[in-house]
């Protein structure tokens, strides 16, 4: 493994954290976290730089990029901003991702162009009230009939549902738990679809939603990898997994790192002067910190090569996923202590990095759910 960025992933990096510091003022962040808005005009600031079309092949306008140069992407934004981060996520992950692993020809040439300039967003409607950590017991339900499939059923916890174009939608249309669930791609326009956003603690402005299809008509072609792809949409939700996971843990690096930084910039203003032994358990503290947030970035990024390189690495991502994740909840909870009574504030941001880091050891497969997987690669 390369332990050093080549120049086109360093500015890549570069381009991104500038982007942050120009068009993202911690006010800004702030402003959109107490409005509870989807950032939209922030969304289309990153396509008009080109950032939506990193990791689609160069044959449909994209730069052919990887899961390592998303990473880089969604850490540096989430720095700042997590909730950015999820958002892009409608456009590279639920998007360029999915239609470029598991889309046909067709549906390549007609979605990633659009995809790649930034506009068209896509959600991933999975999750159902009875079906989480099992999603595969989906109740929602497909029916063919007079040339169409009729959907019915509801799904929450959708990211992007509300504001979304397309919603990749798992449905059951066969009785096998497994092998009987398809994914369409359901246009949000169509009758019979509707999205209710939820009101929640951390990343607000995702615009996360319930929603409810009540006989939305589907055509054969809009099943995603075409009609040959019936009863595959768990097959084709697998393929997804890795990335997902991935970038999930990257978000969780961009809140710990940005918890450390004020951490460590309060106490180097508040502890000025101050004699060694007034402040060492402090010190001390903030080793700890930068030391657990750099090995679950090693963790990451070096899972996140081997899937570059196409080697097996469910049990790595999953490893990375639930490390990152608690490992960055703990962390802004170190920076909790730290900043004490000024960590509650709202004009301070560490209230909000744990409010945002809270959901990081759910979505994408719990905690508990990354360990199943990882016991089970050991034969468990």
């Amino acid at each position: 493994m390369d332990f050093y960025l080549p120049e086109q992933r360093s500015n890549l990096s570069t381009r991104i954290r500038e982007f942050v510091e120009k068009e993202i003022t911690r006010e800004y962040a702030r402003e959109i976290d107490a409005k509870d808005e989807f950032p939209d005009a922030l969304l289309k600031k990153l396509s008009s730089l080109g950032f939506t079309r990193v990791n689609i092949p160069k044959e449909y306008g994209g730069e052919g990029g990887d899961v390592i140069d998303t990473m880089l992407i969604y850490e540096e934004i989430s720095k700042r901003l997590p909730v950015l981060a999820w958002a892009l996520g409608n456009i590279l992950l639920y998007g360029n991702e999915i239609i470029t692993i598991n889309g046909n020809e067709g549906q390549k040439k007609m979605y990633l162009p659009v995809l790649a300039k930034g506009e068209m967003k896509f959600c991933f409607a999975l999750t159902e009230p009875n079906a989480g950590s099992d999603a595969a017991s989906i109740k929602t339900r497909a029916v063919y009939e007079d040339g169409y499939y009729r959907l019915n059923g509801s799904k929450i916890f959708i990211t992007g549902a509300g504001v979304c174009d397309i919603a990749i939608t798992f449905a059951r249309t066969g009785e096998e738990k497994h092998k009987g669930i398809t994914a369409f791609l359901v246009p949000t326009k169509s009758a019979g679809y509707q999205a209710r956003p939820l009101e929640k603690l951390g990343y607000r402005g995702s615009n996360t939603c319930e929603v409810f299809y009540e006989d939305v008509k589907v055509s054969p072609e809009d099943i995603l990898g075409g009609e040959g792809c019936l009863h595959k949409g768990w097959t084709q939700m697998v393929k997804l997994l890795n990335t997902e996971r991935l970038v999930l843990s990257s978000c969780a690096l961009g809140i710990a790192q940005a918890a450390f930084e004020d951490a460590l910039t309060f106490v180097k203003e508040r502890f000025k002067g101050s004699s060694e032994e007034a402040f060492q358990g402090i010190k001390h503290r903030l080793v700890e910190m930068a030391t657990e947030l750099e090995a679950a970035r090693w963790l990451a990024y070096s899972a996140a090569w081997k899937e570059t390189q196409h080697l097996e690495c469910a049990k790595e991502s999953s490893m990375s996923k639930w490390f990152s994740s608690e490992t960055a909840k703990k962390i802004v909870l170190q920076g909790m202590n730290i900043l004490g009574g000024y960590s509650a504030a709202m004009d301070f941001d560490m209230q909000r990095y744990l409010r945002d880091v809270l959901i990081l050891s759910i979505g994408g497969g719990t905690t508990q759910i990354q360990k199943n997987i990882i016991a089970k690669a050991f034969g468990l």
